[in-house]
């Protein structure tokens, strides 16, 4: 029988991410047992009063809890289900999933929108049903132990339950081989995810995954089926029509809405839209002083003032990235190799501290338009070999992350066997590998002897019904958001930093019915090949012959200033950690702490690599980044 207390130890765990209050229900048994339970941690936005969860239905037969939003524009769901006989209870936008589920049964993960991870319990089957959305946007776990089924947000809820969490080591090396973990996998051992676009059934002890989404990108042939049909300019009008949509039904609230301002096209394309169709309260952007490449300020100061929000810069000076790395990995439970992550966290921190909640952003623009520059590497090989080089040299900060580093590298001879090619971005890991397993100690890596990492990174990630006969572009696309984006930008940058201080962030850019539209377009409406240029097409094309998201740049021309509707795209990174390392006594001396008697790094290859950082290159430098933000976050428990 489950007891009570550990129940609301669990949901108590997680009272930063829900701390307008918390609940708990146990289903049969006692006031302090029960055979179920559920347990919900508030984070008032939507419904008032009433929407407290968990929300049952009038028969007692179905319970739920719902972390997220799911989006019903103008009621149409709630209507047709209280014609069906359905009686809502409240006005929380998470009983709809209740009486969907009651009208469907497992089908009704078909008729959500939004982002979302559901629980609900079901009396009569005798069982939990849980759902993570279509792109992973919220995070749900599950754990099995002593003969019961746990799931969660966060894997603590699982160590507070009074379940132990052990590192899985085979997840770092998995992590030290390609950054992520694989897409059913944490970095806790016996703690999996459910997939993005998964249902999982627990009963009697046995948990059943079924996916009920995915990404479908379209065969060649219909692709070019579809090209002849469509004129372009129709084309970028109907994604400007979509994309409008997809941000005001993200607007719905009681509470002030902010948003997330880089300077890009993407997030500057989401708050002029949030802006022209309802109130958006500010505007909130982390800067890198004194680092030009890396620094969008200018930019966002510039979007913020001609739509009129308040504008709020956070600075994001290296010992403020080395304060926060810390608290940034142990409440994200994620890797970075990067400044980004403790950046992330600290611009959640600067929204939470202004009394915001919810805040727009336009994380998934580069998965839904192609906006990488690994991407356009990928078509050049087929299309224009020359350019190659041109899009190495403009894109120097994606050096050894997202581009591969000259020299060795681990094999991926399973991805190109499996694929016909090698995505950049994997051979960027690849060589991101390497470096970083040069650094792993000998008796670690030595548990892993005769494996091959990508080979199971493969086999984990590429669905072949899914890739056979579709674009390059799709097919690498594919891979990315299955890794990538599930399991770091969504999850460790995106919710883990928005939820540790209280707030969400709702992602315009990847609701379903937008990106299910877009990939049925022509792939030349997201790379499009650059033609003489005339004072009415956009130019971001870096000379690399591709002018990218050429959808989006061509929708928002004539609402973003130029200077925004034509700059190339520029990653979210932080500068990387070596200058400040040679010039920062505090921060080197922080990471010198974390060299010794690490458990995963060799201390005196580690040490040798940081003493060569003085004369080191600016490639160099960018390649070795990987090495310092993985050292430190590998030492949080």
């Amino acid at each position: 029988m489950l007891n009570r207390r550990r129940l609301i130890q669990a949901t108590e765990s997680m009272a930063h991410r829900g701390p307008d209050g918390t609940a708990v229900w146990l289903q049969g048994g006692n006031d302090a047992t029960g055979s179920f339970g559920l347990g919900h941690c508030r984070l008032a936005v939507n419904g008032g009063p009433s929407a407290c969860q968990p929300i049952r239905n009038r028969a007692g037969t179905l319970s739920i809890v719902v972390n997220g939003e799911l989006y019903d524009p103008d009621d149409v769901l709630r209507r047709r289900l209280e014609d069906q006989g359905h009686r809502f209870a409240t006005s929380s936008d998470s009983e709809l999933a209740l009486h969907l589920y009651a009208q469907h049964g497992l089908q009704f993960v078909q008729y959500l929108r939004g982002e979302f991870a559901i629980l609900i319990h079901d009396a009569i089957a005798e069982c939990i049903v849980a759902v993570r959305d279509r792109f992973g946007i919220k995070p749900l776990l599950y754990t099995q132990a002593a003969g019961e089924i746990w799931f969660a947000s966060q894997a603590r809820a699982f160590a507070a339950a009074g379940i132990p969490l052990e590192r899985d080591m085979e997840s770092v090396w998995h992590a030290m081989s390609f950054q992520y973990t694989l897409p059913d996998r944490t970095l806790h051992r016996n703690v999996y995810q459910i997939p993005p676009g998964h249902v999982a059934v627990a009963q009697a002890e046995t948990v059943t995954l079924r996916q009920y989404w995915d990404l479908d990108y379209p065969r060649l042939i219909d692709q070019q089926s579809h090209s002849r049909r469509e004129d372009p300019r129709d084309t970028a009008a109907a994604f400007a029509d979509r994309l409008d949509e997809a941000v005001k039904i993200r607007l719905r609230g009681d509470v002030p809405l902010v948003a997330h301002l880089s300077g890009g096209i993407d997030s500057c394309s989401v708050l002029e839209s949030a802006s022209r169709q309802g109130a958006v309260a500010s505007a909130f952007s982390i800067g890198f002083p004194g680092q030009r490449d890396h620094d969008e300020t200018t930019f966002a100061i510039e979007m913020a003032a001609r739509t009129g929000v308040a504008f709020h810069g956070v600075d994001g000076a290296p010992d403020r990235l080395i304060d926060a790395i810390g608290q940034a990995v142990a409440t994200s439970e994620g890797w970075c190799v990067n400044g980004h992550l403790p950046a992330k966290f600290l611009l959640s921190r600067a929204i939470s501290d202004a009394g915001y909640k919810v805040a727009l952003t336009g994380e998934g623009a580069d998965e839904l338009l192609a906006g990488y520059a690994h991407l356009k590497i990928d078509l050049c090989r087929q299309t224009a070999p020359s350019a190659i080089e041109t899009i190495h040299a403009d894109n120097r900060n994606s050096y050894g992350s997202m581009l591969p580093a000259a020299g060795a590298a681990l094999p991926t001879r399973a991805i190109h066997d499996a694929l016909g090619f090698l995505p950049t971005f994997l051979a960027a890991k690849a060589s991101q590998g390497w470096m970083l397993r040069s650094h792993v100690r000998r008796d670690f890596l030595a548990q892993f002897d005769g494996r091959d990492a990508m080979e199971e990174l493969a086999a984990g990630v590429i669905n072949h019904e899914q890739l056979r006969d579709r674009h390059v572009i799709h097919q690498s696309l594919y891979c990315w958001i299955k890794t990538a984006l599930a399991q770091n930008i969504l999850r460790t940058l995106g919710d883990g930093c928005e939820a540790a201080h209280g707030t969400e962030g709702r992602l315009p850019m990847l609701d379903h019915l937008l990106f299910e539209w877009v990939k049925d377009q022509p792939v030349s409406s997201l790379l499009r090949p650059h033609s003489p240029r005339s004072s009415r097409s956009p130019s971001a094309h870096s000379g690399s012959g591709f002018t990218d998201k050429w959808l989006l740049r061509t929708a928002m021309r004539d609402r973003l200033p130029t200077c925004i509707a034509e700059r190339p795209k520029q990653p979210f990174d932080a500068p990387p950690l070596a200058d400040s390392l040679l010039r920062c006594r505090r921060i080197r001396d922080y990471v010198q702490s974390k060299i010794d008697d690490h458990p995963f790094f060799d201390s005196e290859k580690v040490q040798t690599t940081l003493s060569s950082m003085q004369h080191a290159s600016r490639e160099t430098k960018t390649a070795t980044d990987p090495l310092w933000w993985m050292l430190l976050s590998s030492t949080v428990a």
